[in-house]
């Protein structure tokens, strides 16, 4: 029994298995032909947006904030303590530079000052005399002494005459003519002579017109032309001739007969300060012009010179000592402007802790751009500038940088850079209103182009962006050489056409 039941139960077991093993079987070809179907259906390729290579602009910007400062604000404070004397301005007033703005215990200095500038220019005379003295005079004239009017010994100024001269190589003769005569005549006329005795002409120029005239018995009034000739060999002193002069009609005027004479005395002036030591010509010498006259002593203008000049030093330190006590009793304006704050009353001793003036230049203000420490190197003068001020909404104001700074103001971790920039139109704006800014620091115009998210940044002028492989239509990178990196575009130099299609691999188009 026990046998058969051993039997029966091998036989259930070996069922058992044979039920599990076909289900398994089942089972496991039910799911990998299931598979197996799924990788036999094709793959659907991805598709991505593409940006086309276009001719355009492209723009590089910096953005910056910051705020509407005026031209120039000064905080005005007496450098000394006491009371205010005198307040000579008042809220709203327009000053300039240099006006005294208030005075604090004013004191009788500015008549020591007045006294001292009458010093410093007496000794700025006298030492320019001294520089400009000459050891030499030589004559600026050519002719024939007629006179010597100094001897050694003499002590001479620029302006004194030291000899008259005579010009033989010309003669002088005065036609006389009626009022209405003279007045066709003017200085520096060209005019003819008529030789009476030779009866031939020579040229003549008008050296002077008398115009008042004077009577003569005989004839009335007269009036005087003066004329100079130049000396041909058959002409002298005594000779008659007359004046005559043809106006633009056609009609002649002609003189009285009068006798030719010597030229007027030509006067020579000294041209130097000092003592005259050596006469060296004499009366009747023909003298030539650049010829020595006199010679001038010279022994003791080195030592007067320095003299001269240490006075001069003495007397503008003293001056600069009687400015200083001035300036710190007489405030004055560092700059032109509108006071726009008075915190001072006459009588009253300025708080310390305030300024006594509030100076403001309204006529011109700028935007003054905070940027950061990163960006600066790409700033330069004159770049273009398009503010947005928050009081006027999106409304572009166009400017151009015209100030760098030397230095940074440090900001919690970071370092910003206060770039000046002047507006063309700023009539209503305020001081302390606030915006910000787009820098171009550099733009090109009508070139190849791309979005800048089209275009992956490897280095310096390099980029890397995606076509489509001809062959397989799969994506595939290609080297660019790259320009001006804008904000919304970059700039391709090389490697792609103006058409060019690429594809936006991070699915953002344009």
């Amino acid at each position: 029994m026990e046998k058969k039941k051993s039997k029966k139960k091998w036989i259930i077991i070996a069922a058992i298995a044979v039920v599990l093993g076909g289900g398994g079987y089942y089972g496991y070809t039910y799911f990998t032909g299931k598979d197996a179907a799924t990788e036999e259906m094709p793959m659907e390729k991805p598709s991505f947006p593409t940006a086309a290579v276009e001719m355009g602009e492209v723009k590089k910007v910096i953005f910056s904030s910051g705020t509407v400062e005026a031209k120039a604000r000064e905080e005005v404070k007496p450098e000394i303590s006491g009371k205010v004397q005198r307040l000579l301005v008042k809220e709203e007033q327009s000053i300039k530079k240099g006006d005294v703005l208030f005075t604090v215990d004013s004191a009788d200095a500015q008549l020591e000052m007045q006294k001292q500038e009458l010093s410093i220019l007496r000794a700025q005379k006298e030492l320019a005399e001294l520089r400009n003295k000459k050891d030499t005079i030589l004559s600026d004239k050519a002719g024939k002494v007629k006179e010597i009017l100094v001897k050694d010994g003499d002590t001479v100024t620029p302006d004194t005459v030291v000899a008259k001269l005579t010009n033989t190589d010309y003669l002088k003769i005065s036609g006389k003519f009626t009022a209405y005569e003279a007045e066709q005549f003017r200085v520096g006329q060209k005019v003819k002579v008529f030789i009476t005795a030779s009866l031939y002409y020579i040229d003549g120029v008008v050296t002077a017109v008398d115009l008042v005239g004077k009577k003569e018995q005989g004839s009335g009034a007269v009036h005087s032309v003066d004329v100079l000739v130049k000396k041909p060999g058959a002409l002298y002193v005594g000779d008659i001739a007359e004046v005559h002069y043809t106006d633009p009609k056609g009609l002649l005027y002609t003189s009285k007969r009068a006798p030719f004479e010597l030229p007027d005395e030509m006067e020579v002036l000294a041209g130097t300060h000092g003592k005259i030591s050596k006469v060296n010509f004499e009366k009747d010498d023909e003298i030539k012009a650049g010829q020595l006259l006199f010679k001038m002593d010279m022994t003791s203008a080195d030592l007067e010179l320095q003299e001269k000049e240490l006075s001069l030093k003495e007397s503008l330190l003293t001056m600069e000592q009687k400015k200083r006590e001035i300036a710190k009793k007489q405030v004055e304006a560092p700059i032109s402007g509108v006071i726009t704050k008075v915190n001072i009353k006459e009588g009253e001793s300025p708080s310390s802790g305030e300024p006594a003036v509030v100076i403001m230049d309204t006529t011109s203000v700028y935007f003054v751009a905070a940027v950061d420490e990163i960006d600066i190197p790409a700033i330069k003068l004159g770049q273009s500038v398009d503010v947005f001020v928050t009081a006027f909404g999106n409304k572009p104001f166009k400017g151009k940088v015209t100030e760098l700074p030397k230095e940074g103001t440090k900001e919690d971790k970071t370092v910003r850079f206060a770039v000046k920039i002047e507006l063309s139109d700023t009539k209503d704006m305020k001081h302390g209103m606030t915006g910000d800014c787009d820098i171009y620091v550099e733009q090109k115009e009508n070139v190849k182009r791309l979005p800048i998210n089209a275009v992956e940044f490897l280095e310096e002028g390099k980029g890397s962006v995606m076509v489509k492989d001809p062959s397989t239509e799969e994506p595939t990178p290609k080297e660019v050489k790259v320009g001006v990196e804008g904000t919304d575009f970059v700039e391709i130099i090389d490697g792609l056409n103006e058409g060019d299609e690429v594809l936006m691999m991070n699915g953002e188009g344009m």
